[in-house]
């Protein structure tokens, strides 16, 4: 005879204000480290199977600098991403390079967010609702994929959620009157002065947490009423003007740099294709089903909140969560189309920990568990074939740039000892206007020790991501001092046709070529 099935815990599973005094922190903090480790997972697995492609190459170009030659080249490109590559920089000075070592800082990011969210949510609604906002925040996917990306996606999640936290926990003590709140304040500036050196576009989650204050002092409850909303709003702005005047520079920097970061972007306007891009693209990746579950689960929590006497109390989760996660976006989109394009829906990953807190808050409406349970179930199988597309060799922008570089590796180890080779890097495939530097940046131990043919200046030298080259018809410098001339890139109209033709013509031949996907691998030597 078999054992019956466990009982599903049908305890009334809304989290209430009167029950947070009785919670366990040490309870709290280990179901938080759990669900970070389950975020982390989710993130790491299979994360070395796709192919680097052009956004992690420039993380390696610019990592692999001396922190003074990058203090150099954030002065001419990329300084919006300075403080992330100067962390990887530190990074790869400790771990070997790889593509899993790329991006398992990424994958950790999640991890702690994952736990933080969970903390956040525990702190505003209650520990319940924190863990399944945890879990909701590990299954996005676009959390997914940010947890598997060499950029710094995933940092920037766990900047805003320490940032929002730490609000909260401001707030808080500020409205209790406690003698050490200032130094929550003080840390909230140096949270916001360290998110705005990550990623400036971050700098709108700061204003939408101006937002929520002003919602505060507009419904004026809690101890001490609207004169106590009052003070805390002051309390806020003068940390986050110092920060924002500290940052005024920087972000001068940053965005005179915007018109050779962002030439890719197309004219925006008005219409259906904002609708795909913010509610579909930007959380949840072209998933349509979860996506549809997941903003019915946002309306319903936001509208229960309001209508629903017992749920009044998350009324400020509401005020935190709703203006983080439409403020942002809808800034960037106006001024994409007012002023020049910026809008890019990978660039709000940041306010995936509150899009998360705001699901917890429809899944977790219903006074029963096992509602919860299975709300969270649906999410988690909804969102299964995104990671698994996330995790194919060819998944990041169609690149076949390792089976390419393993190629080559291989077919230089069987070459005789001691031969010197020279390459020309190509067009990148689907970017032609860019080189396989790139690839080399990515997969560096199959290019050690060739000489680059085409070079007139190293990226070093004039502080950019990439060199300066010659074009196709320029001269090859230094081919007298290498027995073999490799060929890596796309196919043109004039490469490597114009090559085969020069080389043909100075007394070499073609020994071999290969393809792996849009590459093409040609083999030059003497005759």
């Amino acid at each position: 005879m078999s054992a019956p099935p466990p009982a599903v815990d049908d305890r009334p599973a809304v989290d209430t204000a009167a029950d947070r005094p009785t919670v366990d922190p040490r309870r709290t903090a280990l179901a938080a480290a759990l669900v970070g480790v389950f975020a982390f997972a989710m993130s790491v697995t299979g994360s070395w199977i796709p192919s680097a492609w052009a956004d992690e190459a420039a993380t390696m170009s610019a990592a692999r600098r001396s922190l003074p030659e990058l203090w150099h080249m954030v002065h001419h490109v990329d300084a919006v991403h300075g403080l992330y590559y100067a962390m990887m920089h530190v990074w790869f000075e400790v771990v070997p390079y790889s593509v899993f070592t790329l991006r398992l800082p990424s994958a950790i990011a999640v991890g702690l967010a994952a736990a933080v969210t969970v903390l956040l949510g525990a702190r505003l609604v209650g520990p319940w609702t924190g863990i399944v906002a945890g879990v909701v925040y590990a299954v996005l996917p676009r959390v997914t994929w940010a947890g598997s990306e060499g950029r710094s996606y995933a940092a920037t999640t766990l900047f805003a959620v320490v940032l929002s936290l730490v609000l909260v926990v401001a707030v808080r003590h500020t409205a209790e009157r406690r003698r050490r709140a200032w130094v929550w304040w003080l840390l909230y500036g140096v949270a916001v002065l360290c998110c705005g050196l990550l990623f400036v576009d971050m700098l709108l989650l700061v204003v939408a947490h101006g937002v929520t204050l002003l919602v505060g002092i507009l419904l004026g409850g809690g101890p001490g009423g609207r004169r106590s909303h009052v003070r805390t709003a002051l309390w806020w702005l003068v940390p986050t003007v110092v920060a924002g005047a500290l940052l005024l520079p920087f972000v001068r920097l940053a965005s005179g740099e915007a018109d050779q970061q962002l030439y890719y972007m197309g004219r925006m306007g008005w219409g259906f294709g904002i609708v795909k891009l913010v509610f579909l693209q930007q959380f949840f990746a072209g998933t349509k089903a979860m996506a549809a579950v997941a903003w019915l689960l946002v309306a319903v929590g936001a509208v229960g909140a309001v209508v629903v006497p017992r749920l009044r109390d998350r009324i400020p989760a509401v005020a935190l969560t709703l203006p983080a996660v439409f403020l942002p976006p809808a800034v960037v989109y106006v001024a994409s189309v007012l002023v020049r394009p910026l809008f890019n829906p990978r660039y709000f990953t940041f306010e995936t920990p509150l899009v998360a807190i705001a699901i917890a808050l429809g899944l977790t409406v219903l006074p029963w568990r096992r509602t919860a349970v299975l709300g969270l179930a649906l999410l988690v199988l909804l969102a299964v074939p995104q990671w698994g597309a996330q995790r194919i060799p060819t998944a990041k922008d169609a690149s076949t740039w390792g089976p390419a570089s393993a190629l080559l590796e291989r077919e230089r180890a069987a070459e005789p000892a001691g031969t010197r080779d020279g390459v020309v890097y190509g067009p990148l495939p689907s970017h032609v206007n860019r080189t396989t530097e790139f690839v080399a940046a990515s997969y560096p131990r199959a290019f050690r020790g060739m000489r680059d043919l085409t070079l007139e200046r190293s990226a070093v030298d004039i502080g950019q991501l990439w060199a300066q080259r010659r074009p196709a018809s320029g001269p090859l410098s230094g081919l007298t001092r290498v027995d073999r001339v490799w060929f890596v890139g796309e196919p043109t109209a004039d490469e490597p046709r114009l090559l085969q033709r020069r080389l043909t013509a100075a007394g070499w031949r073609m020994v071999g070529q290969w393809r792996e996907g849009a590459f093409r691998l040609i083999d030059f030597a003497r005759r």
